[in-house]
């Protein structure tokens, strides 16, 4: 195999860390490997460099930004082969970055293409330090420009939320969905997997389509777990597969649109290299011993760890974990927390927020 090239990419943003602002794309040069395409500024990593380091080295001397390590966040690393060359995107959140304005250009791209030496402009397109055209635009956005394919893992991260909540299961629907709609007050911007086993696939589909408007009430988004044949595009914003229903399911491709989001389970190297070839994410589990499985070997941070670096897809933290293990995640390499009873409102009042799971939720 190819020796990887390792890569500090930064996704900038301009404004606070708590914010949601503008990001900064650059356009690679025609003669450029991948050139044409837009991509998220940085550079190789020399050695003896952090990563840290030597993303404030190259985001100074290709646009001329100055950007401090205490406002860098991990987002992404991702392993990426191409046919001619390996690459170790390291990709970190950089927010709140001093850019010189003294130069300031706006024009459009055509303009800016012929007009080098230029630094960042806060609106509209300019130029950096090596001629490249520059834009800021709004995260949305970012689905109307081309990128390499390697980016699709750093797009989909920037889309993808830092918890996802499991529903309870229950014979009763209303349980279900009282339990959700709470999931969604107390913890915005949390995004709903429905799990619900003890239903058939009438109390499912009907419950999916009413929990699915109350999803997009709230700005979050729902995911069905269930098997393959019950999926409903119209009432869901994508489907999980447990280890169970991918195996039944037996597919080998991309069984619903792109534009849906796919994740599966995952619990070893092996299901990781099956599942990034077709998913957008996994949930990796169990990371940490549960009460009620204690016969399950858990992963540990550092098995977590050993996933996410061979990982070219998000990967969320999955099993005995508590809300307060998010950060542990994003330092581990993962994107989030996904979990059922840390999210419930008597879970969060005690203190304890830990996430237990019956007999068959490893196959989450």
């Amino acid at each position: 195999m190819k020796k990887l090239i390792h890569v500090a990419v930064g996704v900038i943003f301009d404004c606070a860390a708590a914010e949601q602002g503008k990001i900064l794309i650059a356009k690679r040069a025609e003669h450029q490997h991948q050139g044409g395409l837009w991509e998220f500024p940085g550079g190789k990593v020399e050695p003896g460099e952090s990563v840290q380091v030597a993303l404030q080295r190259e985001l100074e001397e290709e646009l001329g930004l100055q950007s401090s390590i205490e406002n860098m966040q991990p987002l992404i690393t991702i392993p990426f082969h191409y046919p001619d060359k390996s690459v170790l995107l390291d990709v970190w959140k950089v927010y709140a970055a001093e850019l010189e304005l003294n130069q300031q250009t706006i024009a459009t791209e055509e303009q800016a293409a012929g007009i080098e030496g230029q630094s960042v402009g806060k609106k509209g397109q300019s130029v950096g330090k090596e001629g490249q055209p520059l834009v800021w635009i709004e995260q949305h956005e970012l689905p109307n420009y081309e990128f390499p394919a390697a980016n699709k893992a750093i797009l989909d991260a920037l889309s993808l939320p830092a918890q996802i909540a499991i529903t309870q299961d229950s014979s009763n629907p209303e349980v279900i969905l009282a339990q959700a709609a709470k999931t969604l007050k107390n913890y915005p911007q949390t995004w709903i997997q429905l799990r619900a086993p003890s239903l058939d696939q009438m109390q499912y589909t009907q419950l999916g389509m009413r929990l699915y408007g109350i999803c997009h009430e709230a700005g979050s988004k729902l995911i069905w777990n269930c098997p393959l044949a019950w999926y409903q595009i119209a009432f869901a914003d994508g489907l999980h597969l447990s280890g169970q229903n991918f195996v039944l399911a037996n597919i080998t491709e991309r069984p619903i649109p792109a534009k849906q989001w796919f994740s599966l389970a995952c619990h070893n190297l092996a299901e990781l290299e099956s599942a990034q070839n077709i998913a957008d994410y996994v949930l990796v589990s169990p990371v940490k011993e549960t009460q009620t499985h204690p016969q399950a070997n858990p992963l540990t941070w550092a098995g977590f760890k050993v996933i996410t670096r061979q990982a070219r897809i998000p990967c969320y933290a999955l099993g005995g974990l508590q809300l307060s293990d998010r950060e542990e995640t994003v330092l581990s390499g993962g994107q989030g927390v996904a979990g059922i009873s840390c999210f419930l409102p008597e879970s969060s009042t005690s203190g304890s927020e830990r996430i237990e799971f019956k007999e068959s939720e490893y196959e989450s």
